[in-house]
């Protein structure tokens, strides 16, 4: 039995589905999986037990109609003949993919957007899809069950939350021993060319500065705070990031060595793969970023405790999930407004979030 699951967008977004694939592979343990996803996410999928085969979409040549990529994307997505299709993105673009990938059954959330469920065969209702109160990863593990009772014919009820929640496994590639051999590299170079007593040593932290939205970005002041904080109580901090971060970490690093002799900062950014980033989130005891990828990566690894910095998004639907994971935001009447853009124009919900509160509630988290 073959099954397509379509999970376009960002790296956080393709974190969020894993326990709901997870969940089907376990109701349906003969079903071949194949993922279309964008080339951002496909490391996570690669030689990850919850999928067969990774089809790559292009979104950027095929957005500008390269005939080329087009073919080839077709070619690839039509070599299985699919019986079920799963839209876990719920927009136009996906559901297209579902329904040319020529699967008997398309299944996809009823209150998806854009016109989306008119290309759905199964439209599934999950529970107030749109509300900020209820996580995407138990939404993703509604619609996977409502394809497993309809492949199985078995009736599996999946309404209660905190049931669901405790079902939730997010399935990842194993640890290379090459991410795990450069990541301890990068750190011994790093670490000797600070010079600090018992460096090496020290219990680790990661800081995620960057994110996509301007309305999800912590103050760079404010992360440096709270990182000389860190640095003051005996902490190692690592900074990551992608390659288009690296003037704003280089900065953010300069100022914290500057203000603290004895901070040990390892600066990471543009030099980590996801499955190094995997193994990077494997040594630390804490992780803290704002809503972005790799923070619901690190929430995905389960070693450390992850704690997030929100803005517009929303908390309950999109914070890092799991009994480890914790969230701060300010609470302000308009927030959250799920925009890229601040209404308001002034950013206060992330400027009115101390570096303060955010260093109480890691020492909390590390305490727990």
């Amino acid at each position: 039995m073959e099954i397509l699951v379509v999970k376009l967008s960002a790296i956080g977004d393709v974190v969020h589905s894993l326990p709901a694939v997870n969940l089907l592979r376990n109701r349906v343990p003969g079903a071949r999986i194949t993922w279309v996803v964008e080339p951002l996410s496909k490391d996570l999928l690669l030689g990850n037990p919850v999928a067969e085969k990774v089809v790559v979409f292009e979104k950027k040549q095929i957005k500008s109609l390269s005939a080329n990529a087009i073919k080839a994307f077709a070619g690839e997505l039509n070599q299985t003949k699919y019986e079920y299709a799963i839209d876990f993105q719920g927009l136009f673009k996906s559901a297209a993919i579902c329904r040319a990938s020529g699967a008997r059954k398309v299944f996809g959330f009823a209150e998806a957007r854009e016109l989306a469920p008119l290309m759905y065969t199964d439209r599934i209702n999950t529970g107030d899809y749109n509300s900020y109160e209820k996580h995407i990863v138990l939404h993703n593990m509604r619609l996977a069950n409502a394809v497993a009772n309809a492949i199985t014919g078995k009736k599996v009820d999946a309404s209660d939350d905190q049931a669901l929640a405790s079902e939730s496994r997010f399935t990842l590639p194993s640890i290379k021993d090459e991410s795990i051999q450069k990541i301890e590299k990068l750190f011994s170079e790093q670490q000797a060319s600070q010079n600090v007593a018992g460096a090496a040593h020290a219990p680790l932290v990661v800081l995620i500065p960057g994110t996509t939205w301007l309305t999800k970005l912590w103050p760079m002041p404010s992360w440096a705070a709270l990182a000389e904080k860190l640095a003051a109580r005996g902490f190692r901090v690592a900074l990551i990031g992608g390659k288009g971060e690296t003037q704003e970490n280089k900065a953010l690093a300069e100022e914290i060595r500057k203000a603290s002799a004895e901070a040990v900062i390892i600066n990471l950014t543009g030099k980590t793969s996801l499955v190094d980033l995997m193994a990077l989130f494997s040594r630390a005891q804490l992780v803290i970023g704002g809503d972005t990828g790799p923070l619901h990566l690190a929430a995905a690894v389960c070693a450390p405790a992850i704690i997030g910095v929100y803005g517009s998004t929303p908390i309950g639907r999109n914070g890092p999930f799991g009994p480890h994971c914790s969230a701060l935001s300010t609470s302000l009447e308009c927030q959250p407004c799920f925009s890229d853009t601040c209404k308001i124009g002034t950013l206060a919900c992330l400027k009115e979030l101390s570096p303060e509160a955010v260093f109480e509630a890691s020492i909390k988290a590390l305490n727990a």
